[in-house]
This record gives structure tokens, C-alpha cells and sequence, in this order.
């Protein structure tokens, strides 16, 4: 976590880091607060948002965009801080949203590549991509990774939106969120380095859960369209 934040700030593009940890076992939250006490300038830039309990990647993703709208940020980027997510690639995403784009995809699919991940794995990530891409819209390459970059209208719609869903399906979620609003949604292909975290626990119930996830979020987006 630190070497992510120490990378960042150190790249060629210029951004501020938002941490937002939901008290985890791994003493994330003090690790990073004891760093930005004893490194010159990290108080500035690196804001840690520590929540009890486990609110899940969606509440997180929230939180954060909540802030940087809060703090007057017209750009908010969502990664993972375990360099699954390539800190050099911020300044493509960045350059795509300056061209135009409301929500911009650092994607896998189709033309991306995933380094360490199980079979297993691979074939819930498909599944998972093409039934959101076929329930929600087909445009979006990726809806499951979260590397991500908002423009400030982006974000706004996704917060005003109430959250449905924790986990990993929030990823779906928002993105319908962004479609709901008429919202432009651009990718461009990144590689993805798993981090170690042993072999998948993927099975048949979390396959089925996340299936009725996606279908729930179709219904709620297709009532809403009809409502718009």
C-alpha cells in the first residue's frame, strides 16, 4: 500500500490519493497513517478514510468519489492499491476523459491481458462480463475490473444513485448508474497482474449469486430508462 502511494506521487501525472480501508486485518490504516505523519508532503496529498466494519468495495468506491466531489476534484480515478492496476497507465485514462469521455475502462477484455489468474477464475470473469454486457449494454468491454476514471458528472451520478449491491458486483452497478444518466463510457486495454492471494474459492453459489446480481441490476436500469 505505502509503495502504491509512493508511486503515485512520484509518477508523471499529478494526483492526489484517497485511501479508503474498511478496518482491515492487515493493518492497512495504520501502516499508511504512520506514513503520511513522517514523510514530507504526504499530509497534503494523501487523505486516509478508515470505516468500521466491512461495507464492502462498493461502499469504498462511494466514500471515495464522495470526498473528491466534497474536496472539488474534477477527475477521480478508482484502482486497486496492489499494483494489479498499473500506476502508468493513469495517464492514458486521464488523457481519454480530457478527449471527451464521462467514465473511462482501463480494460482486459478484449484486447487487454491477465497475468495469474486460474482457469477457473477466467471463466467467472467471462461470465460474468458477457451476461452484464448482454442484461445492461453490450458497449462496455469490461465490467468487472475496477480501474476506472471519472469525470466530475460521472461521479455525481454514480453518489446520487442509492447502493444495491456490495462486493464486486457494485462494479456492474455503477456502471448502469453511468448509463442511466446518458453518460459517455470509453476503455482502452491494460494488463492485469493478479496479486498472490492463493487459489480462487470460485464455485457454483458464488457463480449463481453473481448472475442474480447482474439480472437485478438489469431490471432496475430498464425500469429506469423507461421511467426517463
Amino acid at each position: 500500500m505505502v509503495q502504491m502511494i509512493e508511486t503515485l506521487l512520484d509518477g508523471e501525472t499529478a494526483v492526489d490519493v484517497c485511501i479508503v480501508d474498511d478496518s482491515s486485518p492487515d493493518g492497512t490504516s495504520a501502516l499508511v497513517a504512520v506514513a503520511i505523519a513522517e514523510r514530507d508532503g504526504w499530509s497534503e496529498r494523501v487523505e486516509l478514510i478508515t470505516r468500521e466494519g466491512k461495507g464492502g468495495r462498493g461502499g469504498a468506491v462511494r466514500e471515495g468519489l464522495r470526498i473528491g466531489l466534497q474536496r472539488g476534484y474534477d477527475v477521480l480515478i478508482e484502482m486497486d492499491c496492489d499494483f494489479s492496476h498499473d500506476p502508468r497507465d493513469l495517464v492514458v485514462g486521464i488523457a481519454m476523459l480530457s478527449r471527451g469521455w464521462d467514465v473511462v475502462i482501463g480494460a482486459r477484455y478484449p484486447n487487454g491481458k491477465i497475468i495469474g489468474w486460474p482457469l477457473k477464475r477466467r471463466v467467472f470473469s467471462r461470465f460474468a462480463n458477457t451476461l452484464a454486457r448482454a442484461l445492461i449494454e453490450w458497449s462496455v468491454p469490461d465490467y468487472t475490473n475496477g480501474f476506472r476514471f471519472y469525470d466530475r458528472a460521472a461521479a455525481e451520478a454514480i453518489v446520487a444513485e442509492p447502493q444495491r449491491h456490495t462486493g464486486y458486483i457494485y462494479l456492474s452497478e455503477s456502471m448502469a448508474a453511468c448509463f442511466g444518466s446518458d453518460l459517455s463510457v470509453g476503455s482502452f486495454p491494460i494488463v492485469f497482474r493478479n496479486r498472490e492471494r492463493g487459489e480462487s474459492s470460485t464455485n457454483f453459489g458464488e457463480i449463481l449469486a453473481a448472475a442474480k446480481g447482474v439480472i437485478d441490476i438489469a431490471i432496475w436500469y430498464r425500469r429506469r430508462s423507461r421511467r426517463a
